[in-house]
């Protein structure tokens, strides 16, 4: 009689609930194929696959022997830039035999992930002939940011694409004026989320998707000219959703509604902008740029006007009722923050001073996600803005202002809520226990070494973070004498990837390679990152030198690669 083992005796919903623990890379490579009632329940893992925190040893056999198994079923696939290498160079392995169109015939969604400079349009030369994949999303991606590389991702799959997306943290594009020569348009796409580093217009990205009825655009700047450049440009006729981000320039009412007015059948407008014209947060004068056809309005508007307090209040009591918004004012009375409510964003670049001013339940911090506190910010700022947000999942404290340790100049107590914050990112020097503390899933954090090094002093702190940080990113670092690694080796036993930036040119990262290596030998590191120089005789032969040094197996027990500076061992 087969012998049944106790796990298997568990119904699909408690199999499914212990799979909630684990990553989806992790579940294909404990339970497909053991048996067909697995394979049925874990059917979606299946059908949205993401490879990302699997160890090098683990990928292999999971992309090698398990991909190929379930690729005709595949509906979404994550796809990291340094996979690249070695899914491809096999002889034996699938990719480097079949176009993988023929891999994955019902791809619907691509996300790529950590491309840099050309690599990202050498990829998506592979990205062909797929009939269902209509969906592109790109993260963490600094690649070529010319007008020529944007063509080349919008009419990537022949075409086919409807939806392209860039994250907030990729490349920001180039965009120049375009002759009606040179004009080329992709119909084929509706959804585009970009960010723009302009100096000429808007013009070109509008005439490039003519067909578009999403269109999320983060602005860096625009020049006097954008409304001249605008003139000759076709209305986007389609568009029904517009988000515009742009807070490094000022924008004038009249800009806002030249670009409104190539928009005839807008439904729902987001602008997060600064301003230094009055007009702009004027309510009687802003509706009269207004679409008729708007039927959903959002805004935070980060104000500076010169006029005097007094005028400053009589201008922002004139919104409608219709159209309710909520002052955040600086001290100073002339500058601060207007918003509606609700505020529907997803991400938001609050700035520091509106900490005292923030309504208690703020229905524009529901669905933030992403939180950026911008300017110069103490521990009680951080804390008394962190009290309204409850569902982020990406905090970014800190500035260049603060090389100091700074501290909380408040008694007040303020308690914090974050469940669902998966990373942190600190710049500068904070205490960051009480942000810790109130984060129970928190496993990621990228944090300046000064801070850092504050952090483990504080008993609390360093406890905290032993239990819970899987990934640590450490920045700032001059020396590599400076880095706690006996403290990081020894005390947190979680983790699992380590990112060190060293900034000096000058200092080689020969020794500290070496170092890590010995000190992570017998634990459970599965990467390492770090930014810096290597010398010339290293940097030759660097698999070799690894296997020489440290008594590696070979080759194909750890990947690792050098480029830009970083060099990535990925190992187990």
């Amino acid at each position: 009689m087969e012998k049944v083992s106790t796990f298997e005796t568990l119904p699909d919903e408690m199999i499914l609930h212990v799979c909630q623990y684990l990553r989806g890379g992790e579940i294909l490579h404990s339970f497909f194929n053991l048996n067909s009632r697995l394979n049925s329940a874990i059917t979606d893992f299946c059908h949205h696959v993401n490879l990302k925190n699997l160890t090098y040893k683990q990928f292999k056999f999971v992309t090698l022997q398990i991909v190929p198994q379930i690729g005709g079923s595949i509906r979404s696939f994550v796809f990291n830039a340094r996979w690249e290498s070695i899914m491809f160079t096999q002889q034996s392995s699938i990719f480097s035999r079949l176009k993988l169109c023929f891999i994955f015939p019902q791809l619907h969604t691509l996300i790529l992930t950590g491309f840099v400079d050309a690599q990202l349009n050498l990829f998506l030369d592979k990205i062909t002939d797929f009939f269902q994949l209509v969906k592109l999303d790109i993260r963490s991606a600094q690649v070529c940011n010319s007008y020529d590389s944007l063509k080349v991702i919008l009419g990537a799959n022949n075409n086919r694409l409807k939806s392209v997306l860039f994250e907030d943290d990729s490349t920001q594009f180039i965009l120049t004026s375009t002759r009606d020569e040179e004009a080329v348009s992709y119909p084929n796409i509706e959804e585009l989320t970009v960010s723009l580093k302009t100096d000429k217009t808007l013009g070109s990205l509008f005439i490039l998707v003519p067909n578009i009825t999403r269109l999320h655009v983060d602005v860096d700047e625009l020049s006097s000219a954008s409304k001249r450049t605008l003139e000759n440009v076709p209305s986007l006729v389609h568009l029904k959703d517009f988000q515009l981000r742009s807070l490094d320039m000022q924008w004038s009412l009249d800009e806002i509604a030249y670009i409104l007015s190539k928009m005839p059948s807008i439904q729902r407008l987001v602008l997060d902008i600064s301003t230094q014209d009055k007009h702009v947060v004027h309510g009687e004068k802003f509706i009269q740029v207004l679409p008729s056809t708007l039927i959903e309005i959002h805004l935070f508007i980060m104000y500076y006007l010169s006029t005097s307090g007094s005028e400053t209040d009589t201008i922002l009591s004139t919104w409608p009722s219709y159209i309710r918004v909520i002052r955040l004012p600086h001290e100073s009375n002339r500058y601060g923050v207007i918003h509606t409510v609700p505020c529907d964003l997803f991400s938001m670049f609050i700035p520091a001073y509106v900490a005292s001013s923030m309504m208690a339940g703020s229905k524009y911090t529901r669905k933030v996600q992403y939180l950026k506190i911008c300017d110069k910010q103490c521990s009680s700022d951080i804390n008394l803005i962190l009290q309204h947000f409850h569902q982020i999942r990406t905090l970014t404290i800190g500035s260049s202002y603060n090389s100091q340790k700074i501290t909380s100049q408040s008694n007040q107590p303020i308690v914090l809520h974050l469940p669902h914050l998966k990373r942190f990112n600190v710049n500068g020097i904070y205490e960051i226990f009480h942000l810790v503390e109130a984060a129970p899933n928190l496993d990621y954090l990228k944090i300046d070494l000064n801070s850092f090094n504050m952090a483990l002093d504080d008993i609390s702190t360093c406890e905290l973070l032993q239990k819970r940080i899987v990934n640590l990113e450490i920045t700032n670092i001059q020396e590599i004498d400076s880095i706690p690694l006996g403290i990081i080796s020894r005390q947190f036993s979680n983790l699992r990837d380590l990112s060190l930036c060293v900034e000096k040119s000058t200092v080689f990262i020969d020794s500290l390679i070496l170092a890590v290596l010995s000190m992570w030998k017998d634990k459970n590191l599965r990467s390492f990152h770090i930014k810096g120089s290597l010398t010339y005789d290293v940097s030759k032969n660097l698999s070799q030198w690894l296997i020489n040094y440290n008594n590696l197996d070979s080759g194909d027990s750890f990947h690792v690669e050098y480029d830009s500076k970083w060099i990535v061992v990925w190992y187990q």
